[in-house]
């Protein structure tokens, strides 16, 4: 299913425009994210899905936590009494990838109770590189490092909902995600050349090979209360998640000269533990109070989270860190309440405010620090729809967001890539916020050209520091960043029986600031991006269809780094059989694909990044679509809307 406004890779999903995004199935949080949010999202069949809503501006009832946007997958409703389901299975392989997939939904409703089971596996291997130059007063030294990374992991997840009377449901979700695949392997060499007479100098060669397990539970229980047919209604939601991982890490390196021959005194070798442990528990309670001419949604939620991270090194340099644990806590507290109100049929508004206290804690026993924030900030938002006539709507949207940073950000403990690179946290690393204002234009629900500014204060990212003297290069989490950006987007769909296509593109001015005396003073320059995606039908029952896809962005700064151009192109068929009950795909996965690029400046001296995440694959997929009614005389349908969260 190609959704406008999305950015759809092999294993990453995105609102265009935005830096992140939470996925929700009928209005609840999945919660999930990376790997483990794409294969949920790969259970279910495009055939299932009613609609999918793509939030850009969230109002005050979600979370004001990062620029993310918001998608909303509505399933189709299932009839009362009904079981059935779906079976699916994919398998792509190509240059670096070769995996596959396969998954079961089952659905079953009967009087009262609506239940599910969801469950999947993703086995294989796919393989990534990476490539930087760094120029230094003495040396250039020019670095490749290849990835093999295997997948072996699966997910259950199951729910019922209980009707206890007409307009009061109750009901309970689990996820439990496994992960254990076998070791990943990284190679990586680089080679050391003599800045004035371009000879090579030595060889740095290192090996790696990284187990990684993981396991994640998620409990939740909700209960719904409609209270009359205006639609007064009441959510309570009650969540708890327990994540735990572990990584074990073994290094080997050494220095060759040219000739080969290893240097004595050279090798720098490390085991490398970390276990990690998450729990969350987070409530939220909802109320919809609709008036007669106006509708307040006002709650309020709670989330405490409590991370423990135990990182041990066993190296052959004494005079590194050896070991730590840290202990991350983390309170928010928050208060909403959006009014919205229709004064014609031509205008409407909406009002937002959400209140968030934050309360953190962070515990690093080998540094013996201890380091504590505790904010309140308020986030508002506005909407304003004018349609002056038929066919022409006039919007505008105003917000302001909070990103936070991980506990592995604020994490002061080193992580060594090698006896030359390694990057850490910051233990009194602050929040940053951003301000977005966005003025749009529609024409017959169709054509859309929209203008948007947006601030940026405090922007956390990390710092790259050359060293001229010791050749060491570092990564550092730093506040260190201002931007403005503003644009101007236009997209557009155009539809004829046999063909649909979506098209969007826009242009865009960024400055950055930077206090950090490492980098530029300031970055600043223009971008264009542009995207097309194609259906092409080739029967009227539209069975039989293909896509073909494609985007590209200009050289642009994202921060502090100077983006080269990319692009990329995608193709596919689908074919529809037995009344759409079964589906054959055939995909071709970045036909055509560029370098991810970027360069930037640390001390004067010149960084230059030259990865590749993404190569061509082929992927083939089918699903089938089963089920039937079990109908009983005399029972009702009480329960049409929680099969919506099946």
């Amino acid at each position: 299913m190609k959704v406008p406004g999305l950015q759809v890779g092999q294993n990453s999903i995105g609102i265009i425009g935005k830096g992140g995004i939470k996925v929700y199935i009928n209005a609840r949080e999945t919660k999930l994210s990376g790997d483990e949010l794409i294969d949920y999202l790969r259970s279910y069949d495009a055939s299932q899905i009613l609609k999918v809503e793509v939030i850009t501006t969230p109002p005050s009832k979600y979370d004001a936590a990062g620029n993310a946007g918001i998608i909303n997958i509505r399933l189709k409703s299932r009839p009362k009494d009904y079981v059935g389901g779906t079976a699916s299975a994919s398998y792509s392989a190509g240059e670096k990838d070769n995996y596959g997939y396969g998954g079961v939904s089952l659905n079953l409703s009967k009087g009262r109770v609506s239940s599910f089971l969801n469950g999947g596996t993703t086995q294989g291997n796919y393989e990534t590189r990476e490539k930087n130059y760094r120029y230094f007063p003495q040396n250039t030294w020019n670095s490749r490092a290849d990835y093999t990374n295997y997948m072996n992991s699966f997910y259950l997840q199951g729910g019922v909902d209980v009707s206890l009377e007409r307009d009061w449901t109750v009901g309970m979700q689990a996820i439990y995600n496994h992960s254990a695949p076998k070791p990943g392997n990284a190679l990586s060499w680089t080679e050391v050349y003599d800045a004035s007479t371009a000879v090579l100098d030595s060889l740095l060669y290192s090996n790696s090979d990284k187990d990684t397990s993981s396991d994640r539970l998620n409990l939740n229980f909700h209960t719904d209360k409609v209270w009359d047919d205006k639609g007064k209604k009441m959510t309570w939601d009650v969540d708890y998640l327990r994540d735990n991982r572990d990584e074990n890490m073994g290094f080997l390196s050494k220095t060759l000269l040219p000739d080969g021959t290893e240097i004595p005194g050279t090798n720098f070798d490390y085991n490398y533990l970390q276990h990690r442990k998450v729990d969350v528990v987070s409530s939220a309670l909802d109320f919809i109070l609709p008036f007669e001419k106006y509708k307040i949604t006002a709650g309020a939620k709670v989330s405490f989270t409590n991370t423990r991270n135990g990182i041990n090194y066993d190296t052959s340099d004494p005079t590194l860190v050896q070991d730590d644990y840290f202990r991350y806590k983390e309170q928010i507290y928050a208060l909403y309440a959006d009014y919205s109100r229709e004064f014609s049929e031509r205008f409407s508004m909406q009002l937002g405010l959400r209140m968030e206290h934050t309360r953190t804690t962070g515990i690093s026993e080998a540094k013996d620090t201890e380091d504590k924030h505790d904010y309140t900030r308020l986030f508002p938002t506005v909407y304003l729809l004018y349609s002056p006539t038929d066919g022409h709507a006039l919007n505008f949207s105003f917000s302001n967001r909070i990103s936070r940073p991980s506990q592995n950000m604020v994490n002061p403990f080193p992580f060594y890539q090698n006896k030359y690179t390694y990057a850490c946290g910051r233990e009194d690393l602050k929040p940053s916020y951003t301000y977005n204002a966005e003025l749009g234009y529609t024409l017959k629900n169709n054509f859309n050209v929209s203008a948007y500014y947006s601030y940026s204060d405090d922007v956390f990212f990390q710092v790259v520091d050359l060293d001229a003297e010791t050749n060491v290069t570092s990564f550092l989490w730093e506040n260190f960043m201002q931007t403005h950006a503003f644009g101007l987007n236009n997209s557009y769909t155009f539809r004829t029986k046999w063909l649909q296509t979506y098209a969007q593109h826009g242009v865009s001015y960024r400055r950055t600031t930077s206090s950090a005396a490492t980098t530029s003073p300031e970055e600043k320059g223009w971008a264009y991006n542009a995207s097309l995606r194609n259906t092409f039908f080739f029967n009227e029952k539209k069975t039989l269809l293909a896509t073909l896809s494609g985007s590209y962005s200009s050289r642009q700064y994202q921060g502090i780094y100077l983006m080269s151009p990319t692009y990329s192109v995608s193709a596919g068929m689908l074919y529809r059989l037995l009344n759409n009950k079964l589906s054959l795909s055939l995909n071709v996965n970045n036909l055509f694909v560029s370098h991810s690029k970027l360069e930037t400046m640390s001390n004067g001296l010149k960084i230059i990044a030259d990865n590749q995440f993404s190569f061509t694959s082929f992927r083939i997929g089918v699903s089938y679509t089963f089920g039937g009614d079990i109908r009983s005389k005399g029972q009702r349908n009480s329960n049409e809307d929680i099969q919506r969260r099946l």
